[in-house]
């Protein structure tokens, strides 16, 4: 399918099975913007996914605002899947915290995990909320599958029960000056084919958290340059960094 016609596709996420020729209910939510929103009619082309069957091209069977039918014309798209790369955070207020895992998303993690640590404010978290937040980032960006979501538990416990062969890869303020500064790029990137970045609140992590993640084989600390960046920024610049130099940015030349 050629880029120019998808990009003026409207495309929609479904919890339902894709195959051709199904028929698929979509729910009030989804009705709603197509019929009000958008305002379109029957006939109306549009891309359905569902993270496991790869991207159907459908169109408007029936249309009300309340309910609409799709059909499924042809499969389109084979089923992808993004980088065995998972991002933990800190989660941060409310706005910034929305924005920073849709942009996550965007940049392809596999996992996105929030994670409770002394210095974070935030003390409970809705995953449905952020699955929301991943479904509209994914239907924006022809991302054919959606992150796992981890369950919000504490810093310790999670390190306590982590995958040996996952590297950990924590971005540290305190290696912002130059002669302690150590980019991601210096690491080996042999490791780093099952990875995970670790952002920290914004108050930094505490002496004792900082101990224990320097206590274990699994993680190594990097700098993301001479300046403090804020929690959503840096999850943003990390992931950059990796993807170009290590994710699905660019695939090597062929020799």
């Amino acid at each position: 399918m050629k880029l120019s016609f998808r990009m003026n596709l409207t495309r929609i996420f479904v919890d339902s099975d894709l195959e051709e020729q199904a028929i698929v209910q979509l729910n009030s939510a989804q009705s709603h913007y197509l019929s009000s929103v958008l305002r379109k009619k029957n006939g109306f082309e549009l891309i359905l996914f569902n993270g496991r069957d790869g991207g159907f091209l459908c169109k408007v069977e029936t249309s009300s605002k309340r309910s609409i039918s799709v059909y499924c014309k042809r499969k389109v798209f084979s089923q992808t899947t993004s980088p065995d790369l998972w991002i933990l955070f800190v989660p941060i207020k409310k706005i910034r915290m929305d924005f920073l895992v849709q942009k996550v998303t965007e940049l392809g993690v596999s996992k996105i995990w929030p994670v409770q640590s002394e210095f974070g404010q935030v003390k409970q978290i809705k995953n449905e909320k952020i699955r929301s937040h991943t479904i509209e980032a994914a239907e924006q960006t022809e991302r054919l599958d959606l992150p796992e979501i981890g369950n919000f538990m504490k810093l310790q416990t999670v390190l306590e029960t982590w995958p040996v062969d996952r590297m950990l890869i924590v971005c540290d303020e305190t290696k912002s000056e130059i002669n302690k500064a150590r980019p991601m790029t210096a690491l080996n990137s042999l490791r780093l084919k099952k990875a995970a970045i670790l952002i920290g609140p914004e108050g930094g992590f505490s002496s004792k958290e900082q101990k224990k993640l320097k206590s274990y084989p699994f993680t190594e600390h990097i700098s993301l340059g001479p300046r403090i960046l804020r929690s959503d920024t840096a999850a943003i610049a990390a992931l950059s960094i990796f993807q170009a130099n290590f994710g699905d940015w660019y695939k090597p030349p062929v020799s």
